[in-house]
């Protein structure tokens, strides 16, 4: 894996949206600008900082020189560390005058190191026009004097920034004086170097570029969240879903295949139930002559020959019912056009189904009054086709109903078996049968609770099954409220 292949890696092991993986991203290339920053900064510094002094550290120290010198040339000599000492509080720098010489002569005690003593010599020449080997008060420079020499770097064991400025003022002796600056670190208080601006700028440059950002991350990631729901239903059997294709780039020409592939699956969806109902139908004419031709070989038959007449009825019987639930399962579709709504009594209606499934089983029924507005042969035959498949793989079967957040809820559980974890989420599709229940003793065709779902959906529900800790089947069905009316019995 090579070092530009790592990142991305990473970034797509990472369990995040895309969004939050694209904002990360972001993050990750300014925290990589922000490293390169300070590795600048750090060759700066061991190079100097005398870079400095030509922008607004150079400009505040310069000034910082213009005020000591204009307000000290007032001041009695024995005023001046006094003086000094409300400098360092003031500006939080450590502030000293030194003579040509690199003596201290004013302020707190400070030992400049061998990197700092040359600085403090002052080489301009006295002809240089400057007032500093006069005696008195001094006046302001004037806007056109020559800059007064200045310096600034990083020196010392542990390192400390220093700075400085000669001055227009003379020690007793008449020796020049220089105004040294003394800081722990690099800001000095923000008279070295004030970070204040540059946080700002970077706050600025964040936002700016987050708002740059934020539309087109989110026009991205809105047009994928589309799509995927998009996919989703057409995964489930909506194959009229259909995505709104405003986009000029590969993901107009994504959601344009899925379109395209969409119509297809609807297509081929629609052939083979199609043909599969066409046989279907076609198969019960020769089926039920076959059983009639079946019934009058059997009125002539010797006894020797009737065991395996009956074995040949049987297997007719088998095919009979197969075709009757591949007709019903492809009829599950139109049910919506063939069926109207009306109003439910819930529990009469679960009634009347364990009265036709399961008139001996002594199923448990925990139900309110509850009136719905639904497809009556519909919900009757999606139950009935849950109960039966409970029957027969299980017992103890219990069915409660209740109407609750605007949806009506009916859970069929039973104690039985259950099913394989990797059969449950597939118990709905056509024809598939878990394999415990391949055998024709006990499974069936793997219709009963396909047909189940489509009846279910043509209500507007839903239906789901469930493995239960204690062992057995749980089956929710979930209908729209619509009119439902429940009233709890007293």
């Amino acid at each position: 894996m090579t070092g530009q292949e790592c990142p991305e890696y990473f970034m797509s092991r990472l369990k995040l949206p895309l969004y939050g993986k694209i904002l990360s991203w972001f993050a990750l290339n300014l925290a990589v600008l922000a490293v390169l920053f300070v590795f600048f900064l750090r060759a700066q510094f061991k190079l100097g900082l005398d870079w400095m002094l030509s922008g607004e550290p150079g400009d505040r120290i310069a000034a910082i020189g213009e005020s000591v010198t204009f307000e000290f040339s007032r001041l009695a000599e024995s005023e001046w560390p006094a003086r000094l000492s409300e400098h360092d509080q003031k500006h939080g720098v450590t502030f000293g005058l030194f003579d040509g010489r690199g003596e201290q002569v004013f302020g707190k005690a400070i030992a400049p190191p061998a990197e700092v003593l040359p600085k403090l010599i002052d080489r301009r020449p006295p002809g240089d026009g400057s007032p500093r080997r006069q005696p008195g008060p001094v006046s302001k420079r004037p806007a056109d004097a020559p800059p007064k020499p200045r310096f600034m770097l990083r020196a010392g064991d542990p390192a400390r920034y220093w700075a400085g400025i000669h001055l227009d003022l003379v020690a007793p002796g008449g020796r020049s004086l220089t105004l040294v600056m003394v800081s722990d670190s690099i800001s000095g208080g923000g008279l070295f170097f004030d970070l204040r601006p540059w946080l700002w700028l970077a706050a600025a440059a964040l936002l700016i570029s987050a708002l740059m950002w934020m539309p087109f991350v989110r026009g991205i990631t809105g047009f994928i969240r589309t799509l995927n729901t998009a996919a989703g239903r057409i995964a489930h059997g909506k194959f009229d879903e259909r995505i709104e294709n405003q986009r000029n780039d590969e993901l107009g020409e994504l959601s344009t295949s899925v379109n395209t592939m969409a119509a297809q699956l609807g297509d081929y969806m629609t052939q083979q139930r199609r043909i599969t109902a066409d046989v279907a139908h076609e198969l019960c004419s020769p089926i039920a002559r076959m059983q009639m031709a079946l019934g009058v070989v059997e009125q002539r038959s010797t006894p020797e020959q009737s065991t395996y007449l009956q074995k040949l009825d049987r297997e007719l019987q088998h095919m009979a019912k197969l075709v009757e639930e591949v007709l019903a399962f492809t009829k599950a579709e139109t049910i919506p056009d063939r069926e109207t709504p009306e109003d439910i009594d819930l529990r009469e209606l679960l009634q009347n189904v364990l009265a036709r499934e399961a008139p001996e089983n002594g199923i448990q029924l925990e139900i309110g009054d509850i009136k719905l507005h639904s497809l009556r042969n519909a919900l009757d035959r999606a139950i009935g086709n849950v109960v039966r498949n409970a029957i027969r793989y299980a017992k103890d079967i219990e069915i409660s109903a209740k109407a609750e957040n605007g949806r009506v809820m009916i859970q069929i559980l039973d104690r039985g078996p259950g099913v394989p974890e990797e059969a449950v989420s597939r118990l709905f599709e056509p024809f598939y049968r878990p394999e415990a229940a391949r055998g024709r003793s006990t499974g069936g065709s793997g219709l009963g609770l396909a047909i189940t779902k489509r009846c279910i959906e043509a209500c507007g529900g839903t239906v789901t099954a469930w493995n239960r800790d204690a062992g057995g089947l749980v089956v929710d069905i979930s209908l729209p409220w619509l009119d439902a009316i429940e009233i709890k019995p007293k």
